[in-house]
Parts: structure tokens; sequence; C-alpha cells
């Protein structure tokens, strides 16, 4: 029978048109999903690549090519994940055999469970690999070249052990606070010249608990805490250095300084006592006989000096006695 003709409106071309409309729009979704996902790959900040269960390569992004220096030509999706491993071994970017790399890696591959781990470059570069499985079988990892990061936590890390070292062999105390004038700082000089322990001073200590507490242990003769807090602040606040003398109760001269700084002030400590006593006796030396001990002549001159600037308002009488043979 020859096939009878159908119309452009008739049921059957209706059914033929409605059949292959959705196959596709599914075909244009999913075109467009690839290419959606293909440019998020593309533009990630991080290297990426995908390989299925057998390890073989799915996909990966020019940022993962560009870390370890591969060759688009040879990195190509369906290659071996253990032939890419001796590949960065071929160009020099690995650091180890691909043996040694993928003995490495498979206790990741096979464990089949998230896992993260760093890797350093023949050139030096620290490449931190974030390691994800996927459910039907397969992983996909993410590669950050953390260098820079790492460099700057190492030169911290040893700018602490300097900072830590200085505060350590400091021959003052030293006190830092913060703005709110907690303590965030203190070293082990400050303790032996207080004589107290790190449970007396704990960080977070404010600058009136501190004082309040040398006073409380007697280590401060009385003194008034509030004007002492005032002063501070008002130091901080203007940046100037404020220094004082702090007289111990066992004797000893301390001369406390605070340095203004950014955002809260440190305090310095230094023990004075030894060089107090010296300057003392080098003015009483000065304004005093050696022999006998007795005033001399140039503290006679300032008294004199002195008695006269003064005689407008109390009169004033000078007695001069001479005695012979004084030295014999």
């Amino acid at each position: 029978m020859p096939v009878a003709q159908v119309k452009a409106g008739s049921p059957a071309r209706r059914r033929r048109a409605a059949g292959i409309g959705p196959t596709k729009r599914i075909e244009d979704e999913l075109r467009e999903q690839n290419e959606r996902f293909s440019a998020a790959v593309e533009n990630m900040s991080h290297g990426l690549c995908m390989f299925d269960a057998d390890e073989r390569m799915i996909i990966c992004n020019r940022h993962y090519l560009d870390i370890f220096c591969l060759d688009p030509a040879i990195v190509r999706p369906g290659i071996r994940f253990f032939d890419i491993l001796q590949h960065s071994v071929e160009i020099g970017v690995a650091s180890h055999s691909a043996a040694d790399l993928y003995a490495i890696r498979k206790p990741y591959i096979d464990g089949a469970k998230p896992s993260t781990y760093e890797e350093t470059l023949s050139d030096g570069r620290i490449i931190d690999i974030s390691h994800r499985p996927l459910a039907s079988g397969g992983w996909v990892s993410i590669y950050e070249d953390i260098t820079v990061q790492r460099r700057a936590e190492l030169e911290l890390k040893e700018q602490h052990r300097r900072f830590d070292a200085a505060l350590a062999n400091m021959s003052q105390g030293l006190l830092m606070y913060d703005a709110d004038g907690k303590m965030i700082v203190r070293n082990e000089r400050f303790l032996e010249l207080y004589n107290v322990t790190a449970a007396d001073f704990p960080l977070g200590t404010t600058h009136r608990d501190a004082l309040e507490r040398l006073v409380e242990l007697g280590i401060y003769t009385k003194i008034d805490v509030d004007s002492e807090v005032a002063k501070t602040e008002a130091c901080r606040k203007a940046a100037k250095i404020h220094s004082t003398y702090r007289h111990l109760s066992d004797g000893r001269t301390l001369l406390v300084t605070r340095r203004p700084m950014s955002g809260g002030w440190v305090a310095t400590f230094d023990d004075v006592t030894e060089r107090q006593l010296v300057e003392e006796r080098m003015t009483h030396l000065a304004h005093h006989d050696t022999l006998t001990n007795l005033p001399n002549r140039s503290m006679f001159r300032e008294r004199l000096d002195k008695a006269l600037s003064e005689a407008t308002v109390a009169p004033m009488a000078i007695f001069s006695l001479d005695l012979d043979r004084f030295k014999a």
C-alpha cells in the first residue's frame, strides 16, 4: 500500500514534532551545562583534575597544567594517572620518581576518603593537594600553590622566635598593653625585677589591676592608682614618652618608662638603684669636703647666692669664722 500522506496539522505530525522537541531541549541543556561547567573549571583560581575508576583523566583545567608545567598535547583526557606522574618526572618538575610519587598517592586513592597533603616540587614550590573521592569511583583533586603562604608562615614563625629571644635576653623588664589597657606581652625580666610569678600578672591583666596588685603585694609603697592610670592615658593620647621613678619597699629604685605605640603602649623597667647611689655620691662629693664630710665652698656659694636672692624677703647676716692650722 502506498504510504498515506500526513497533513501538517494531523495528530501523527504533532506526535512526531512532540517527540523531537524534548530530546533537543535535553541536548541543548546538557550542552549548556557542559559549557558552564567548563567555564567554571577554567576560571578556578586552583588547579583541578578529575580521574575515573580506572585512574584515567576525565578533565583538567589550565591552572593544573600550569602548576606542574605539563604539556597539554600529552596530558589529555584518557591519559593514565601514572603517565602524568612520569611526564612530570621527565620534564624535571617532580622531585621524586614516578614510582615513588605513585606510592605516596596510592593510599589516598585506595582510601576512598577525603584527604589533604602537600608536595614539594623540584624548584622548591609547595603544592597543597586536596583529594576527594567520587561516588562512581575515581577522584577529583584540587591543587593550590601555597609557596608564598608557607614562606610567610615560616618568616612569621622566625620573627616570633627572634622576638621571644629578644624578650628573654633583655636587661629591662617589659610589659606591653593594647588599646584597652590589657597586658598582651610580659617578659621574664619583669617578673625577676619585682620578684613575682606569672600567675600574679597573667596576660590580660589591666594596667590598673597590675598597679593594685603591686601595692597589694607590698612591693610598691602607697601610690595613687587613679592618678597613675590617668597620667598613662594622657601620655598615650598625647603620644608622649613618660618616665617615673618607683621606690620599692626593699629599697631598690626602678625607672619606669612608658612609650606610646599604635593602639596601646609599652612599659620598660630598669633597676637604677646603683646608678642613683652613684649619682647621689657624686653630688655629695661635689658639695662636701672629702676629709671632714662637711659642706665645702661650692655648697657655701650656692647657699649664699640663694640667701642673697631671698634677702629682700627676710633679713640676712653672714658670720665668717677662720680656724688657724685647721688641716694640722
